[in-house]
C-alpha cells in the first residue's frame, strides 16, 4: 500500500457566516481555533490509481457542492468522483459555501435568503487543489494498521426518553433530572487507522460519533471544535498528522459543553479536554494496533432512491418555512442519494450524506462487525433516523431537520449492510 498526505488551513479571509446554528444573525467576529482540510492519497501499489480521502472542518458540504469538487479534481488530476471521499467534521463553528436563510428580524444580517459565499468557496477550492497535489507527490510505501477501543465517558444520547410518556425529551446538555429519563444507546467506539512507513507513522485517520458542539467562549468565533484538538494531540503524541471523520453523531453530544450548567465552574476547555482524552486513549492502547490482514483500498458508490418528506410526516413549528427551503433544495419529490463505501484494510467504511443517528451504526455493526459508519460524507442532507424514532418525536425527526420520508434511514441501513458484507 502507498500513501501521501497533506493539510491546509481553511480560515476565512474576512468575517463570514458560520454554519450549524439557526440562531445566528450576524457574521463571525474572531477565531478561537483553526479550521483545516486534509487530503490522504492512497493506492494499493505503485502504478495503481489513487483514492482521495478529503477531511474537512466544516458543518457539511451538500451534494451539489460536492459535485463541483469532483469536477474540479477530475479536471486538475484526472481523478473521478468514484475515487473521491469527502467527509465533514460537522463543526458548528466554521464557514460554509452554500447560501443560507436568516430567520430573525433583529440581527445585523437581513431576514431572508442570503447568497452562496463564492469567495470562501474559491479559497477552499484553491487550498484543496494545493493539498491534493502535495499528497500525490508525497506518496510512499506503507503498512496499514487499525485499532478500535470504546470511549463511553465523553458523550451521551441527547434523545432521552421521558419515563412518564415514552416521548423524547431533547437533552442538549446533560439533564438535571436523569432519574426521570431513559438514556438511549450511542456508538462510543473510537476507530483509528495508522499508516506506517519505513520512517515511522506517516498519518493517522480517526473516527468517533460525538457531535462537535462543545462550544467555546463565543458562538460567533471560528473553531474546528474538539476534532481540531484531537488531531493536534495525535500529532504531538505520535509524530504524524491526524485526520478526522465523524461517526454516528446525529443524536450524541458531549457530556460537558462550553457554557453548560455542569461546566460553569470549570476553567478547562471542553473542546481541548475531549480531543486530549481521545488522543491519549489511542496512545494508551498503542500496543493494540494490529496490521490489517487485507492491505487493500477500494471504493464504490451506490445510489439510494429517496423521497422528500411531507409536512404531515414530520413534526415542526416552522412548517411553512421549512417546506419552502426543502422544495428549493429538492425540487423533485424523488431523487437518488449517493452512499459511499470504502474498503480500507480489514474495515469497510460506510459513508452517508446525513447526520446519522446512533441506532443505525449500532445495527450496522451488529450485522457486520467490520463495518464503520461515517456521517456527513459525500453530501449533507439533514438527519437520518430510523422509522421507529418518529413515534418518539424529538428534534431529529422534525420536518425540516430530517429531509426525507420515514423509512429512509431503514433503507440506508439495509443498503449499508448488504453492500459492506459483499465489498
Amino acid at each position: 500500500m502507498r500513501i501521501g498526505v497533506a493539510k491546509r488551513l481553511t480560515l476565512p479571509d474576512r468575517d463570514s457566516m458560520l454554519r450549524g446554528y439557526g440562531f445566528r444573525k450576524e457574521l463571525s467576529h474572531g477565531i478561537e481555533d483553526p479550521v483545516e482540510l486534509g487530503v490522504m492519497a492512497i493506492s494499493e501499489a505503485e502504478g495503481r490509481e489513487p483514492i482521495l480521502i478529503v477531511t474537512a472542518d466544516i458543518a457539511g458540504i451538500n451534494v451539489k457542492e460536492c459535485a463541483l469538487i469532483y469536477a474540479l479534481l477530475e479536471e486538475k488530476f484526472s481523478i473521478g468522483a468514484d475515487r473521491v471521499w469527502i467527509s465533514s467534521s460537522h463543526t458548528h463553528f466554521a464557514p460554509g459555501f452554500e447560501g443560507f436563510f436568516i430567520d430573525h428580524h433583529d440581527g445585523t444580517l437581513a431576514y431572508g435568503e442570503h447568497p452562496a459565499d463564492d469567495r470562501y468557496r474559491a479559497l477552499w477550492h484553491s487550498r484543496l487543489t494545493d493539498a491534493v497535489r502535495s499528497a500525490l507527490d508525497s506518496m510512499e510505501e506503507c503498512t496499514l494498521e487499525h485499532l478500535q477501543v470504546d470511549v463511553p465517558g465523553i458523550m451521551f444520547n441527547r434523545r432521552t426518553i421521558k419515563k412518564s410518556d415514552g416521548l423524547v425529551q431533547q437533552s442538549y446538555t446533560y439533564p438535571d433530572d436523569p432519574d426521570e429519563l431513559i438514556f438511549q444507546d450511542c456508538d462510543s467506539t473510537l476507530t483509528a487507522w495508522r499508516f506506517v512507513t519505513a520512517h515511522g507513522p506517516k498519518a493517522m485517520l480517526m473516527s468517533i460519533g460525538c457531535h462537535p458542539v462543545t462550544g467555546g467562549k463565543d458562538a460567533y468565533c471560528v473553531s474546528g471544535d474538539y476534532p481540531w484538538y484531537f488531531k493536534a494531540k495525535v500529532e504531538e503524541l505520535f509524530g504524524c498528522p491526524g485526520f478526522f471523520m465523524l461517526g454516528a453523531a446525529g443524536d450524541t453530544v458531549p457530556r460537558l459543553r462550553g457554557e453548560s450548567t455542569q461546566n460553569s465552574h470549570s476553567k478547562v476547555s471542553s473542546r481541548k479536554m475531549i480531543g486530549d482524552i481521545l488522543a491519549l486513549t489511542l496512545r494508551q492502547n498503542e500496543l493494540f494496533f494490529q496490521p490489517d490482514k487485507k492491505q487493500a483500498v477500494a471504493m464504490k458508490v451506490v445510489e439510494l432512491s429517496v423521497r422528500r418528506i411531507t409536512p404531515e410526516e414530520g413534526r415542526g413549528e416552522k412548517g411553512a418555512l421549512a417546506e419552502k427551503l426543502l422544495l428549493k433544495e429538492y425540487p423533485e419529490e424523488k431523487q437518488l442519494m449517493p452512499l459511499r463505501f470504502l474498503r480500507l484494510g480489514d474495515k469497510v467504511l460506510c459513508g452517508m450524506p446525513f447526520e446519522v443517528l446512533s441506532a443505525i451504526s449500532l445495527q450496522l455493526k451488529e450485522a457486520n462487525p467490520e463495518a464503520v459508519l461515517i456521517s456527513v460524507t459525500g453530501g449533507y442532507n439533514g438527519y437520518l433516523p430510523l422509522q421507529f424514532e418518529f413515534a418518539r418525536q424529538g428534534y431529529e425527526t422534525a420536518f425540516g431537520a430530517t429531509h426525507f420520508a420515514p423509512g429512509t434511514g431503514d433503507a440506508a441501513l439495509k443498503c449499508a449492510i448488504e453492500e459492506s458484507l459483499k465489498f
